[in-house]
Parts: structure tokens; C-alpha cells; sequence
């Protein structure tokens, strides 16, 4: 798909997503920083700016507006990609003479021929190494160096439908977020500068394989919690963090579950977390889609999600990558499509 129709799928996307609207605060931002038509305005949080995206519609309207006006490079880590449409938007950005860079899964085969696209048609697109049950599960756009989407969507041709969550992101965590984007290019043998970290009090990025912070991460915020504990996860089966789950709601905390149901290791976990005294519920499907989401939040305040599930791949083997954010305000409007979701799952 190259030429002239490649150009007209954008516009069909564009016409065809509904971006739905959450509130939040609104700075004061350059246009560069603006988001999309439909999508929340920022959140500010420190030096951040934070755009929630708490769905695939949101979500695609702005990668499209992102890739749409995208005018130095583009940087693109990715599990699952069969989106035919935005494979022909990265092309068009590198007809225009945008740096595109792509870091591939090599085991996802259901996306091999959108990867060899893309090389056809002049990307850069490097293979992760993996090693023996290891995937690379990251899901990563970065657009000129200076505005991020990050968080659990993929670019599937189902994934619209399914319940994740991301965030448009400006400020310091993008240049740490290209920071793990350069490291993984280093992985993979490419001669790249891996720029310090930068500072940023109110974002954190975590990954695994290499690292263990997305776990560390979670389970200290398990052991922070005073009062409640909200949790909604395509997979939830580690054992520390369930064994942490208990303890938290023993000791009181209100727990809150709701899960996927289409995944076996869930039932589980159900049992054992309603033993403790928490609320869970399996997610009831509209449809065909799943409750793809990796979102916990912490006393209403604090928000860890990403691309990892709550297990045990998720935590060791996979390389995941996920944001902890302490701001209030996220918390609230993630918190507000949790509440949608475990509204309409009433058993």
C-alpha cells in the first residue's frame, strides 16, 4: 500500500474516530504542545504536561494527529502492529524526510508484514533481542523529541476496542522515555548516545528486562496505600503482588478489582482476593473486546500503568515499560473510566 491511497487512509481514520473528552486543567502551552482535536487538554503535572488517554478512540486520534504533524523524527517501539493506516502515515512522514525508527518484536508474527512495509518502503526498523520466552511488550511513540504516547494500546487491528490506557506526554519524561528508547537501540547493537537521565520528580519511567522497577515500583505503592487500592489488569497472577494485595486489604485498605475475563490465571486471583475482603469483578465484554489495561491507582493520588501486566513474565521476562505519576488529577479522570468499567460489570 503505497502512493496515492496510502495518503487517503489517514483522512478516513480521522473521520472515523470519536474522541471522547475528559476534563482536566489547561495550561498555558505552545501550539507543538497542543492536543488534538477531541482529546482532554494537559494535566500539569510538575514540568510535565499530561494528556489523558483513556481510550482507543482518544488514543488513535492523537497518535494520528502526532504522526500527522510529526516534521524531525519519529521514534516507534512497538508489540503488535497490522495497522495498514498508520504504517502508510510513517511512510508519508519518511517521503517528507522525518527520521523514522522503529524497534520491532521479532516473535509477533501477526506483524511481520507491516514491519516489512515499513523496511520496503525506507524505515529503520531494528529487532529487539529476546531471549527464551522473553517478548518486547513495550508500546512507545516519541515525535520530535518533544511529545510522547505511552501506555498499554497497541497498534492492532482490534485494539481500538479494547479498554487501555495511555497518555500524550510532554516536558522531562520524554527525554527519559527516549533515554530507554536509545538503550533499547544500544540492546539491539546500534551505535546510539544514552543521554543521563533527566530529572523529574513527578513522573517516573520504569521498565523491565533489563531492571526489575516495574514490580518494585508496585509493590511499594501497595505498601504506601493507606486507603484504597483501585486495579484494573488485563493479567493479574504474580504471586508477590497478590501476597501484597492481601496483606493491604487485611490491613484495611479498600481493594477494588476488576479484571479480564478472558484470561484463565484471573479466576485465580478472584478467589483469593475476595477471600482477603476485596471487591472483584470479571470486566463484562460489550463485544470481542478485552479489558486490555495495566492501571492500579493508590489513594486516589497515584497512578502505575503501561504495557506490564501484574505477572510474573510481565514483572521478570517481558521488557515492559510503564509510568508512575503522582498527581491527583490523572488519578481521577483514570479513576472515572475505571468506575465506567465496574459500573457496567455488575454481575
Amino acid at each position: 500500500m503505497y502512493g496515492p491511497a496510502r495518503l487517503r487512509l489517514p483522512l478516513l481514520l480521522l473521520a472515523l474516530l470519536v474522541a471522547s473528552c475528559v476534563p482536566g486543567r489547561t495550561p498555558s502551552a505552545p501550539a507543538h504542545l497542543r492536543p488534538p482535536p477531541g482529546v482532554a487538554v494537559p494535566i500539569v503535572s510538575g514540568r510535565d504536561q499530561l494528556t489523558p488517554l483513556p481510550d482507543g478512540p482518544t488514543a488513535f486520534a492523537a497518535i494520528v494527529d502526532v504522526l500527522r504533524t510529526a516534521r524531525r523524527s519519529i521514534d516507534l517501539e512497538l508489540y503488535e502492529f497490522q495497522r495498514l493506516d498508520l504504517a502508510s502515515m510513517l511512510l508519508d512522514a519518511h517521503d517528507r524526510g522525518v527520521t523514522v525508527t522503529a524497534i520491532k518484536d521479532p516473535s509477533e508474527r501477526s506483524s511481520t508484514s507491516t514491519w516489512a512495509e515499513l523496511e520496503q518502503g525506507g524505515v529503520r526498523v531494528v529487532a529487539f533481542p529476546l531471549d527464551h520466552l522473553t517478548i518486547d511488550h513495550v508500546k512507545l511513540l516519541i515525535v520530535d523529541g518533544r511529545r510522547a504516547i505511552v501506555g498499554g494500546i497497541n497498534w492492532g487491528t482490534h485494539s481500538a476496542v479494547n479498554h487501555d490506557v495511555d497518555v500524550l506526554a510532554a516536558g522531562p519524561v520524554v527525554d527519559n522515555l527516549e533515554r530507554v528508547f536509545r538503550q533499547d537501540l544500544a540492546l539491539a547493537g546500534e551505535p546510539v548516545a544514552i543521554p543521563p537521565p533527566a530529572a523529574d520528580r513527578q513522573v517516573q519511567v520504569l521498565v523491565t528486562h533489563p531492571g526489575g522497577g516495574i514490580r518494585a515500583a508496585a509493590l511499594a505503592a501497595v505498601a504506601a496505600a493507606r486507603h484504597s487500592i483501585d486495579v484494573e489488569m488485563f493479567v493479574l497472577s504474580d504471586r508477590v503482588i497478590l501476597d501484597a494485595l492481601v496483606a493491604a486489604a487485611r490491613r484495611g485498605v479498600s481493594l477494588r478489582a476488576l479484571l479480564d475475563p478472558t484470561q484463565p490465571q484471573n479466576a485465580t486471583t478472584m478467589a483469593l482476593l475476595q477471600a482477603a475482603g476485596a471487591a472483584v469483578r470479571f470486566y463484562v465484554q460489550a463485544g470481542d473486546e478485552l479489558l486490555h489495561a495495566k492501571l492500579g491507582i493508590f489513594d486516589r493520588d497515584t497512578v502505575l500503568f503501561g504495557s506490564c501486566n501484574w505477572s510474573f513474565s510481565g514483572f521478570t521476562r517481558n521488557h515492559e515499560l510503564d509510568l508512575l505519576v503522582r498527581d491527583a488529577s490523572l488519578a481521577r479522570i483514570f479513576l472515572t473510566r475505571l468506575e465506567q468499567d465496574w459500573a457496567a460489570s455488575t454481575s
